[in-house]
């Protein structure tokens, strides 16, 4: 199985990655509603009122969301956008986090793109080698 870790501790997009490594794994993949859920009461658990990064981004191209992975987000997968997003303002939003719990403007623990530089907290995974 996989396993699943919230840090209570703010790094931008690029050191949240090399966090997850240090523990043999990567930025969290919630790729179906039931992963999604389980990160959602994960962070809350672990902090209710931050927003958290997760392992999804466009930092390649533009409007193409891709998974830590190099899965592509695609048209018809499961996702979780707050309202009105992802919307790349300012022209520099490429990495992806969740809201808050608290959030009411764009939608408690939805999904968002912003500044890949912004301290967040973050959500690891690890799926250990079964060899």
């Amino acid at each position: 199985g996989t396993y699943y870790k919230a840090f209570n501790t703010p790094a931008n997009f690029g050191d949240a990655i090399l966090h997850c490594r240090l523990d043999g794994g990567t930025l969290a993949m919630p790729r179906d509603p039931a992963t999604n859920d389980f990160l959602i009461s994960l962070k809350n658990h672990v902090n209710s009122k931050s927003c958290f990064w997760f392992g999804l981004h466009d930092r390649r191209r533009e409007g193409r969301f891709e998974w830590m992975d190099g899965r592509l987000l695609g048209h018809w997968r499961y996702k979780s956008w707050g309202a009105k997003q992802p919307d790349d303002r300012h022209r520099g939003e490429d990495c992806v986090h969740y809201f808050s719990s608290m959030d009411t403007k764009w939608g408690a623990n939805t999904w968002n793109d912003a500044d890949c530089s912004i301290p967040y907290l973050f959500i690891c995974q690890v799926t250990p080698d079964t060899s």
